[in-house]
């Protein structure tokens, strides 16, 4: 089975810089870049250069509302950044040792049992592992320290 890592859709982050909201209706923070490769942008899924500005957001990556669907901190570039292309490659900003791993059902709930802190070598193994399972729609990969979302894993179409 073939994955790809997604960034969030282009049509959420336009959303977001259209309205200079976030997930609660809160307004978004803008803070320049201080050091490079400090803050990971969840669309282009590239870190945000130094210097450059950035946006600091509370976002809730689902279509709908349930118990399950997290709300939690995120970054991404200002102005809007191209969308990452789905790959089958982990993220290059992703360099932390371990990550948490998260399957989801097709109705955004999570699925007990999956959740996991992945050894970023096993990434991959442990997401084809959670999509070969058919109750699982997608698995979600969340920083291990801070339980952030960073991107999201599918089955390659």
């Amino acid at each position: 089975m073939r994955l790809e890592f997604i960034g969030l859709p282009s049509a959420a982050v336009e959303t977001i810089h259209r309205t200079g909201l976030d997930s609660y209706g809160d307004p978004v923070e803008r803070h320049p870049c201080a050091e490079e490769g400090g803050m990971p942008c969840r669309h282009c899924l590239q870190n945000v250069p130094a210097g450059k500005p950035f946006l600091a957001l509370a976002h809730r990556p689902f279509a709908g509302r349930n118990p399950f669907t997290e709300t939690g901190p995120i970054y991404l570039c200002d102005p809007i950044c191209a969308p990452a292309t789905p790959s089958p490659e982990v993220p290059a900003f992703l360099t932390a040792p371990q990550y948490i791993l998260r399957g989801y059902s097709p109705d955004e709930r999570i699925i007990y049992g999956t959740g996991a802190v992945t050894p970023h070598a096993d990434l991959i193994p442990y997401a084809a592992e959670l999509l070969s399972r058919g109750d699982i729609a997608f698995v979600d990969l969340r920083s291990a320290s801070n339980n952030c979302f960073l991107c999201r894993i599918r089955r390659a179409a």
